[in-house]
């Protein structure tokens, strides 16, 4: 049993779909000549999901898709599928070992895993000049985060401290249950997994998360287009490949795709919480998962950033949509968003199964 399997199947098609592309840019031009901020940095990409699930050409369209970005909170994503895949992996152990108690299962983790998190630490982590030894030493507290399981899914199964961390970290939109899941992981884990899946590439671009949300372990840092630095940034095309394999119940597998998404689909979303709402909950577009990002560059603006999955209510057909680098400069929250919604659904309305 690996822990690293290597990196998943592109769920999204070789090009952008050409009539969705179309209408974004137009739209896009449309609100940049009226003067719509943000219409000249923010990323956005739109994937089609409906008639095309489990496959490897997902129809999408984007703008700045492959931009590295700070995006914080976003990132909570990265740190919630990485603990889903060690309980699975976890699990897959502990049955093919025909291992039964929880002292046996951990040393049998700690055994099989750990050297493989050493060679798998990413050099970002492995060479940082901001880590101590310690920091890139890590290996996962396989107590804190994982336990003998008590239900007919899985042997292997997340500590009571661990649920309440996603919930806190997903559905409260909190930051104390990602410092959890975070230590519980460690950086070496959680970025290891993150670039063999395919979701951050060659050690400078992609899904990157080396900072604890609260000060406690020193950051590791990339470098991104809309801050000096970031320990906690992705581009819109890693993670929406993450996000399709998601809403697909291919990321780690369906079981836990469907555990993941359960915590999405309870969290808050920005176009519903504007006043008034953008999307209400009556509308035609409803966003039925999400995670919202929200910190501050180190110029001091806020900048915003989400990963949605949207339904088109009215043609029963569902998207991801992930967007970034919005940056708030004295409008309220509902004309900061009015663009990025203004373009999110021409870019959905355009597409045809």
């Amino acid at each position: 049993m690996s822990l690293f399997t290597g990196a998943y199947a592109n769920p999204l098609d070789s090009a952008p779909r050409t009539i969705m592309q179309s209408a974004l840019n137009a739209s896009r031009q449309a609100l940049a000549l009226a003067g719509a901020p943000n219409t000249n940095n923010m990323a956005l990409i739109v994937v089609a999901l409906t008639g095309f699930n489990g496959s490897r050409n997902h129809p999408w369209a984007g703008i700045r898709e492959k931009e590295e970005h700070y995006s914080g909170s976003l990132l909570k994503i990265a740190a919630m599928y990485a603990a889903f895949d060690l309980r699975a992996s976890a699990d897959q152990l502990a049955v093919g070992s025909g291992l039964a108690a929880w002292p046996q299962i951990e040393a049998a983790l700690m055994s099989a895993f750990n050297p493989e998190v050493v060679s798998h630490t990413p050099s970002p982590i492995s060479g940082s000049l901001m880590l101590g030894p310690q920091d890139k030493n890590r290996k996962p507290n396989y107590s804190a985060v994982l336990e003998l399981g008590s239900g007919p899914d899985f042997t292997v199964d997340f500590t009571t401290a661990q649920l309440d961390a996603f919930e806190n970290m997903m559905v409260k939109q909190e930051n104390p249950g990602a410092t959890t899941t975070i230590h519980g992981l460690g950086y070496p884990y959680l970025n290891g997994k993150i670039a063999d899946d395919g979701f951050f590439d060659g050690g400078t671009n992609g899904a990157w998360l080396a900072g604890d949300y609260a000060q406690i372990w020193p950051a590791a840092r990339i470098a991104c287009l809309n801050d000096a630095d970031t320990a906690q940034g992705t581009t819109v095309w890693h993670l929406a490949k993450l996000m399709t394999l998601l809403a697909d119940g291919k990321l780690v597998g369906p079981l836990s795709s469907g555990g993941m998404k359960q915590f999405m689909a309870r969290a808050g979303n920005f176009f519903h919480q504007t006043t008034p709402p953008i999307w209400p909950t009556n509308g035609r577009f409803l966003a039925t998962h999400g995670k919202v990002g929200i910190g501050k560059l180190k110029t001091g603006k806020p900048v915003f950033s989400e990963a949605l999955i949207v339904r088109d209510t009215v043609r029963n057909l569902d998207f991801v949509v992930i967007w970034q680098n919005v940056i708030q400069d004295g409008q309220t929250q509902r004309k900061l968003l009015e663009p990025v919604a203004t373009m999110t659904e021409a870019t959905m309305l355009a597409f045809t199964p």
